[in-house]
């Protein structure tokens, strides 16, 4: 016999513990391009090209949707960060030519002052004359 309100006792020692809930983690923020020490050894007159580029990359990012953007968005971010992530390195290593990292250099400055058309001028000097040292960033930069 049983009493209302009380369970039978071989349901009392059949109760099995509750299983913790698996929780999905939430996606991670886009990486931004690496700063601080990676950026450590680059030369004052490149240090320009780390700001400009860094902002831009925030600023495209964020009206992209940041974190918050759908796969095929954020995955476009966490790839143009992780091909400025490399041309920063390159910079910080001494790992760019001269002539590359003086028109990386100009471009930056024509994209600070908005004169688009002298920065694509530039990048289309890129493409030309400097295409093996800089595929894998350039299409980056011109996105």
């Amino acid at each position: 016999m049983s009493t209302p309100g009380v369970a039978p006792r071989s349901v009392i020692g059949s109760v099995q513990p509750a299983s913790p809930q698996t929780q999905q983690a939430a996606p991670a923020p886009a990486a931004p391009p690496p700063t601080g020490q990676t950026t450590s050894n680059v030369p004052a007159h490149q240090k320009p090209v780390i700001a400009t580029l860094t902002r831009l990359f925030n600023e495209t990012s964020e009206a992209l949707g940041g974190a918050r953007a759908n796969p095929t968005k954020k995955r476009e971010i966490e790839d143009d960060s992780k091909k400025l992530g490399a041309l920063f390195v390159r910079l910080n290593s001494g790992d760019i030519s001269e002539n590359a990292a003086d028109k990386l250099a100009q471009l930056c400055h024509a994209l600070d002052n908005q004169d688009f058309s002298a920065a694509l001028q530039i990048q289309v000097l890129l493409t030309t004359s400097e295409w093996d040292e800089c595929n894998f960033w350039l299409s980056t930069l011109k996105q």
